[in-house]
């Protein structure tokens, strides 16, 4: 008989218990920290919300705008720059399985400044 008075006292410890253990936020995408800051970048308008810019390192970055301009003339030509770009680059939000995902230069950018060439 005390058990059954006792069932929903633990049955809501269990629920809040496990309400706890949710997934916290991530500190990654558009509402996360900046991992690297581009200062007046030469940049190539590709359309569908990415542009590529120079990299020492890789070549070039795809970067993503957090808020896309329907406005941006696309690039037509591989080798001519039409924007330079300044902006915080968000931090990489891995998938589901982050084990099997390549190193990733280049994400998600909160623009800062954006001027036609």
């Amino acid at each position: 008989m005390r058990l059954i008075l006792n069932a929903p006292f633990y049955g809501i410890l269990l629920l809040c218990f496990l309400s706890s253990c949710s997934k916290d936020e991530q500190d990654c995408g558009c509402d996360g920290s900046t991992r690297r800051i581009f200062e007046n970048v030469q940049a190539r308008y590709v359309g569908e919300g990415m542009f590529v810019v120079p990299d020492t390192m890789a070549g070039f970055l795809r970067l993503y705008p957090c808020d896309v301009d329907t406005t941006w003339e696309v690039s037509e030509d591989r080798n001519t720059w039409n924007y330079t770009i300044s902006g915080n680059l968000k931090k990489y939000c891995p998938g589901p399985n982050p084990e099997l995902e390549l190193p990733y230069g280049g994400g998600k950018i909160q623009l800062t400044n954006i001027k036609k060439m």
